[in-house]
């Protein structure tokens, strides 16, 4: 079997009570005219169909897939930002450069962030933490929204990310290839610079690919506006404590990735590493009275990740491999900018060392399905040099899974099954604990016509908690609070179902998603009402930092997602999205916490044609709107900003506009992609409810940015 046939083997109640803003644009949107020409509109999906050649309209499950192109338009390191216009998934941002994706309103440890399909391990538990890579680095990223535990274990409840590395080139044996690009990008707002290089080469069959990038940004800036100052007898919510140049917001990070393959009649091999490092620092402030600005935490943050792969065939049975090793490391110094910080003031040095092995194998038509078996397990070593936020502690874990597929005339059906078990070990508590769970889901798509379908799926996912939640006992600088873990805590579990209803013809991609999930011990970080001394911990009357801790309820989410990509005339193009979405704590009759306000996103392309030489000039008006949101209690995180003299844990509806440009450019006879975009276009004042720094300043105003790719090729 050659290389193309494994190539196309495995590409192959209650919300609706607001009528807001949002809601009534999203109806008019529901409404748009769907007019005709061509455009090429459904992308293979590889993570929610890894068994056929399916698009991302055909499959049941509810995917996404961002090229390379739409990547380096959001002209982002951002990870949650860059897939924020997708309905159904959010960002939780902490100023420009950390932003960790929300997908129907789970985040953190429910939404599994995979590199090529093996699991990432970023210490997820913390709000601020960010996704330790670069999008520069990937080729695709693919996002399927809903459980997808049969395919990715626990962790996966909210949905999956999945970053895709670019992928190798082969050449005739005997030739050679090379081609490449160079990226230049600066953003007016923060000063923010960035360079990057990717060259991807072969020779015969060996393929070999390095990439890398640098980033180094200055201070965020918001729209200025009056401020809280010390005396002020302002109520909560009317003034910002901060505004203008926000101090301790600036960042620098290198990303670099290699990765070298072979590939001959039996299969293929590849080996790749990738390197992050990023220096971040976050705006903090110190206790009554002055609340004056400090860094909260200055971090030293480092990820290398190894992964060896190959798919090996077997007359029609194909072997997957993979073996993958991450070794995270998180520094950090409460009150430290992280120019400043050494070996004496850092407070917290934890190192992770993580080992995952797969074994996958791709059967042949056994009766009417084609389908994945699997094995799978990894080993997970966490070190604390410094600190007591989490101790010393070992987490390892097996799993057994089986994934079939079934294309019968108009129906496309997939189902699985998995079994998992997890030991969680903390030394310095000496106490150990043990999670298992099966898993299951089932997904069935309808062909109405060539134009329409209906699809379904129905799902029981798990997830067990982790060392953090199970053990914390510290100060967590990066929130500016004192966390307790819970070791009571039981595993979650999940019942979910959607319905979705497609549409798709030369000119128009539609979907209409609606669904609800119940959850059972529903882990969440509450807000007990007691403050702590953030050095030796002890329980004090005022000041100091909130103490929060993990909880379980029962849980229920529901929403509502719609996305449009329609041509309105061959040289006009509408995309659109809005979600509707309600979390209720339904032991407590209250909602749950860090829920994303209801949301539309509406953009507009027009090319203007070609002069002088300057082709494909598009232009673009976008438009993101929110509804307000409150917090849902004393339990929501950072909810103590509402009684406070500034800042709210609540925030009010606000629109965004935001203007672009692009074309393409003849550079030594290389077409050059040349970017343009305005965002928050009127410096309108605003917070949004998933932005860690609300409670104190505003979110970032006016951002001018300028992008250039120039491809090479010999």
């Amino acid at each position: 079997m050659r290389l193309s046939r494994i190539v196309l083997k495995i590409n192959k109640g209650k919300f609706m009570k607001k009528y807001s803003n949002v809601s009534l644009c999203a109806a008019m949107l529901i409404c748009t005219p769907l007019f005709a020409d061509t455009i090429e509109l459904d992308a293979i999906s590889v993570s929610a169909s890894p068994i056929h050649n399916h698009g991302t309209f055909d499959v049941p499950a509810a995917v996404d897939v961002l090229d390379t192109d739409e990547i380096a338009s959001k002209t982002t390191a951002s990870l949650g930002e860059i897939l924020s216009d997708i309905p159904g998934v959010d960002n939780i941002s902490t100023g420009s450069q950390a932003g960790k994706p929300v997908i129907r309103g789970m985040s953190g440890e429910r939404v599994k962030v995979l590199s090529n399909g093996s699991s990432t391990d970023f210490q997820t538990y913390g709000i601020r933490h960010l996704s330790n890579t670069d999008p520069f680095l990937a080729d695709r990223i693919e996002v399927v929204r809903g459980a997808q535990g049969v395919l990715y274990g626990s962790d996966a409840l909210g949905g999956v990310v999945n970053i895709l590395s670019p992928k190798l080139l082969f050449a005739k044996e005997g030739d050679t290839k090379l081609q490449g690009e160079i990226l230049g990008e600066y953003h007016t707002n923060n000063d923010e610079k960035a360079g990057g290089l990717k060259i991807q080469s072969a020779h015969g069959k060996l393929g070999l690919n390095i990439s890398a990038i640098k980033r180094k940004s200055g201070n965020m800036n918001t729209p200025d506006a009056d401020t809280w100052e010390p005396g002020d007898s302002t109520v909560s919510g009317t003034k910002p404590r901060f505004a203008g140049e926000l101090p301790y917001t600036n960042f620098e990070s290198t990303s670099a990735q290699i990765a070298i393959g072979y590939t001959d009649d039996w299969g293929d091999i590849k080996l790749q590493h990738t390197y992050w490092q990023s220096f971040q620092n976050y705006l903090g402030h110190t206790s009554a009275p002055q609340y004056t600005a400090i860094s909260s935490a200055g971090q030293d943050l480092s990820n290398n990740e190894t992964q060896l792969s190959a798919n090996i065939f077997m007359d029609e049975w194909i072997f997957k491999p993979t073996i993958s090793r991450t070794l995270n490391k998180r520094q950090a110094a409460t009150g430290v900018e992280y120019e400043s910080m050494n070996a004496a003031n850092i407070n917290l040095d934890i190192e992770v060392d993580r080992l995952d092995a797969r074994l996958s194998v791709l059967h042949p038509m056994i009766w009417i399905f084609e389908g994945e078996i699997g094995i799978e397990g990894y080993k997970k070593e966490q070190t604390v040099d410094k600190g007591n936020l989490v101790p010393n502690a070992d987490e390892n874990a097996k799993a057994i899974y089986i994934f079939e597929e079934a294309d019968i005339g108009k129906w496309i059906g997939q189902w699985g099954l998995r079994y998992d078990t997890r030991e969680v070990d903390s030394k310095i508590a000496n106490d150990s604990k043990n999670f298992s769970a099966v898993g299951g889901s089932l997904g069935l798509t309808y062909k109405l016509t060539s134009e329409w379908n209906i699809a379904t799926n129905i799902s029981r996912g798990f997830r067990a908690p982790g060392i953090f939640e199970l053990y914390a006992n510290g100060t967590h600088g990066g929130v500016q609070a004192y966390q307790i873990g819970n070791e009571n805590l039981e595993e979650e579990t999940t019942l979910g179902g959607d319905l979705s209803l497609r549409y798709k013809d030369d000119s128009t991609q539609a979907s209409l998603t609606l669904y609800r999930t119940y959850i059972d011990n529903y882990i969440y970080l509450a807000n007990t009402g007691n403050r702590r001394n953030p050095i030796t911990g002890a329980i004090i009357v005022s000041g100091g930092l909130p103490e929060m801790t993990n909880e379980q309820t029962s849980a229920q989410m529901q929403g509502i997602e719609f996305s449009i990509e329609t041509y309105l005339s061959d040289k006009t193009r509408l995309k659109g999205s809005f979600e509707i979405i309600d979390g209720k704590d339904t032991d407590n009759d209250r909602d749950l916490t860090m829920m994303p306000a209801n949301n539309l996103h509406l953009a507009l392309y027009h090319n203007i044609g070609a002069f002088k030489g300057v082709k494909n000039n598009i232009v673009s008006v976008k438009m993101q709107a929110f509804n307000e949101q409150k917090a849902s209690g004393s339990q929501e995180p950072f909810s103590q900003y509402n009684n406070l003299a500034f800042g709210s844990a609540d925030t009010a509806g606000y629109v965004l506009w935001g203007i672009g440009y692009e074309s393409d450019l003849d550079i030594m006879g290389q077409k050059a992609k040349v970017l343009v975009n305005v965002d928050n276009l009127f410096d309108t004042e605003y917070n949004n409810f998933l932005d860690t720094y609300k409670g104190y300043a505003l979110g970032m105003g006016r951002n001018i940015s300028f992008s250039v790719r120039i491809p090479f090729s010999l």
